[in-house]
């Protein structure tokens, strides 16, 4: 079984090899839009396809916002800062069955400041669709059993260290959901099987924005393995110490 999925994944990377990453850049003086994906991403059909209907929906939308504050800036005699928006997917590790992605969102809409939002998508490549990642499980809920607690000890430890040591109450010294964050599993060493769960919470999500984001690693475990359904097993490995 190993071999044939090394096979698989020598096949699977040398199409990638075929294909190119994508960026679209669509700028004016009201808007600079960006949006790009890896060659990994690329060699896929279907999810380029949906890249392409993604980053059409959001250059309308984020024209849309753009000229109505450069009008209502006109209108009340005021300086008019152009907005951005920056899409871009990254590989976070693949294997002959998953291609595993992350991806940042940047934004400024002319507030105070920029935004930024993170997310994870999960492409199974026998289903031809992304799946999340709970489904990879036997039991629903099992990933969070399994987990919950080493993230929500690691987040705690990584806040009183950014706080030095203080807490600020309220939601920001809760543990998030985990359907608050973007949840991916990562390749470390490169070798065709995710050895690490890297969960990160955009701005506001574990705290304020001042913050930033919050990225933090559990390794995969044999306990975590057993727990994965056997068709997606081979796509992982324990995380070697």
């Amino acid at each position: 079984m190993r071999r044939v999925a090394w096979i698989l994944l020598v096949a699977m990377v040398s199409a990638t090899s075929l294909a190119a990453p994508a960026k679209v850049e669509r700028n004016s003086k009201a808007l600079e839009f960006s949006y790009e994906w890896p060659a990994e991403a690329a060699a896929i059909p279907a999810l380029s396809k949906r890249f392409r209907g993604d980053l059409d929906r959001a250059f309308r939308r984020a024209s849309a916002d753009a000229r109505d504050d450069q009008k209502l800036a006109e209108e009340q005699k005021r300086d008019f800062n152009p907005h951005f928006y920056s899409m871009n997917w990254t590989t976070s590790g693949q294997s002959a069955s998953l291609l595993s992605l992350e991806s940042g969102l940047g934004v400024f809409t002319g507030g105070a400041h920029p935004n930024a939002v993170y997310g994870a998508l999960l492409w199974d490549r026998r289903l031809r669709r992304e799946i999340k990642f709970g489904d990879q499980f036997l039991q629903p809920g099992a990933f969070a059993t399994l987990t919950r607690t080493a993230y929500c000890k690691k987040l705690d430890a990584e806040r009183l260290k950014r706080r030095e040591g203080e807490k600020l109450g309220g939601e920001f010294d809760k543990c998030p959901p985990f359907s608050d964050l973007a949840i991916a599993p990562a390749d470390s060493d490169k070798d065709g099987r995710f050895d690490i769960i890297r969960f990160t919470a955009s701005p506001y999500t574990a705290g304020p924005y001042a913050e930033g984001e919050y990225v933090l690693e559990l390794p995969m475990t044999r306990q975590l393995m057993a727990a994965i359904k056997p068709v997606y097993r081979s796509s992982y490995e324990p995380q070697r110490q």
